[in-house]
């Protein structure tokens, strides 16, 4: 590993053009043991490199969801495709997570999209099989005509990781909605 105090020798040279009294300033430092650190009297610890990094690193490695709608109201009477397009406003080609809910707002249904809209879309025609009752014959229905509510969250692709993928997984292992078919895929911790 780097040595932490050519780390922060680095940060302060690039970033603060090495202007110890405007790094004290910006992040709250003490300005002698920035100049000890300066000039190798003294380590930072690591939970001070990590401060030091993180406004650099947080963008990169904290993942972030945006709610684009939570409980929307669906009405399985009206056009689906102008419904999801009032919805999805500004996040149609997004990356997320999708649910739809019944009238009791009980959770049925959790998608992963690349395409929020396209997706959304897809996923809300599809047929269903509605299990009834014993005695009460099952019955295939499109998923729209049982979907009241939908929530839709953006939720970033970071380099080439499919976030949305393992957010989906997640929830379907712990939720288990029935119109889900599959309970999604986790690596085991070792």
């Amino acid at each position: 590993m780097a040595d932490t105090n050519s780390i922060f020798r680095y940060f302060l040279r690039e970033y603060y053009d090495g202007d110890i009294d405007r790094m004290v300033t910006e992040l709250g430092f003490n300005r002698n043991d920035l100049i000890a650190w300066c000039e190798d009297k003294k380590v930072p610890q690591n939970r001070t490199v990590k401060q030091l990094l993180s406004p650099w690193l947080e963008p990169a490695f904290l993942l972030e969801f945006k709610v684009i709608k939570e409980f929307f109201e669906f009405d399985s009477t009206a056009r689906v495709s102008r419904q999801l397009k009032e919805m999805y406003k500004g996040h149609e080609r997004r990356s997320g997570i999708y649910a739809f809910y019944d009238s009791m707002a009980n959770l049925q249904y959790v998608g992963k999209a690349k395409n929020l809209l396209a997706e959304t879309y897809y996923s809300i025609k599809k047929p269903y099989e509605l299990v009834l009752p014993v005695g009460i014959k099952n019955k295939n229905i499109e998923r729209y005509k049982v979907v009241r509510y939908i929530s839709a969250y953006d939720i970033e692709r970071v380099n080439e990781f499919d976030y949305p993928k393992h957010v989906e997984s997640l929830i379907l292992r712990i939720s288990k909605p029935p119109m889900n078919k599959q309970s999604g895929r986790l690596k085991l911790a070792m």
